[in-house]
């Protein structure tokens, strides 16, 4: 309740402008009014891997879309890294992969800053609620080297 006895509420969207194609489910940072697919590879600048939500619908490069900041989102198997659905209960970080998700541990691997195509960040985004069903959280990323 604000100060003058009026109720608000804030809204788990907002709508931005694509920077690029994007698709249902990707993760994106924001520039300016624009909004691009999130990746924490390595050798890239930060402000890739400063996740602000996942979009609520594919948008082509110039058109709107609607990004959710803090609520449940479908993830489609295309932005899952390494597998073909979410794991209820586990928690998920942006991916090496431009606008994709991870678990911590996977079959391919784990976020690690060794080996090839290491990890810059580890950026937790959310905790899987069902096998498409992503609740967003968005934490701040822990670099894992300068």
């Amino acid at each position: 309740m604000n100060g003058a006895g009026v109720t608000t509420q804030l809204s788990p969207t907002e709508t931005f402008t694509a920077g690029e194609n994007l698709t249902q489910g990707n993760f994106v940072y924001v520039s300016g009014t624009y909004v691009f697919k999130t990746s924490a590879l390595s050798g890239l600048a930060a402000v890739n891997y400063t996740a602000i939500g996942a979009t609520a619908a594919a948008a082509n490069n110039g058109a709107s879309v609607d990004v959710n900041l803090d609520s449940l989102v479908v993830i489609p198997s295309g932005n899952i890294t390494a597998e073909n659905a979410l794991v209820p209960g586990q928690f998920y970080y942006l991916s090496k992969f431009k606008g994709q998700i991870t678990r911590f541990n996977t079959a391919s691997g784990q976020i690690s800053n060794s080996g090839t195509f290491q990890y810059q960040a580890s950026a937790p985004v959310g905790q899987a609620v069902s096998t498409s069903e992503l609740e967003v959280e968005i934490q701040p990323p822990v670099i894992l080297f300068d």
